[in-house]
């Protein structure tokens, strides 16, 4: 395997098995999806909160709740070591989404939900 996969810690499997789908019998490939699945769910089950803050792409809409019972929904502009920071938007649908009221830097520790807004 090459360096880009082997940084997936606990991921190894995964990319075995994805190297190999849509190869071999039509009645194989069902059984090598869900087995990938499985892995990856299991990965995912593995990462803390932290972790899965800072695997937050930016500009997903989020909405963040944090210690004090404060809620900010916006685009995350970035994420750090330590802080995420949330570009306050007017409204989380439509064409008001696009436009940033006001920039919140949020301390990780501090979050205590955080849910992601579907895309329209």
């Amino acid at each position: 395997m090459d360096d880009e996969h082997e940084s997936h810690d606990g991921f190894d499997d995964f990319w075995e098995i994805a190297a190999g789908l849509g190869l071999g019998e039509p009645e194989h490939r069902a059984e090598q999806h869900e087995e990938a699945r499985a892995i990856v769910a299991a990965g995912r089950a593995r990462r803390t909160f932290v972790e899965e803050l800072r695997s937050l792409a930016p500009g997903d809409v989020v909405t963040i709740v944090t210690v004090d019972a404060a809620a900010v929904t916006g685009r995350i502009l970035a994420v750090g070591r330590d802080v995420v920071s949330v570009g306050e938007v007017a409204d989380p649908s439509g064409a008001a989404r696009r436009r940033v009221v006001r920039r919140h830097d949020i301390r990780l520790d501090a979050v205590v939900r955080m849910v992601r807004e579907p895309v329209w």
